[in-house]
């Protein structure tokens, strides 16, 4: 699953959208998960860094017995 990602200047996720280009599975039931995780995700703070950066996170889901 493809999150596409917003960071800030210290390095909080500020948006994320599940199931863009290049997930392989975009079922519903995944699409939550990816975007709950992404916006939990902490980057390094950089005060000089754009003021909005853009980036993907790919989280890999596999089903256990």
């Amino acid at each position: 699953m493809v999150v596409s990602i917003e960071v800030d200047q210290n390095g909080k996720v500020t948006k994320a959208i599940a199931g863009v280009k290049g997930s392989t599975n975009t079922a519903a039931c995944l699409l939550k998960p990816a975007k709950e995780a992404a916006l939990k995700t902490k980057w390094n703070a950089a005060l000089n860094a754009p003021s909005k950066q853009r980036g993907t996170i790919i989280y890999k889901f596999s089903l256990s017995k």
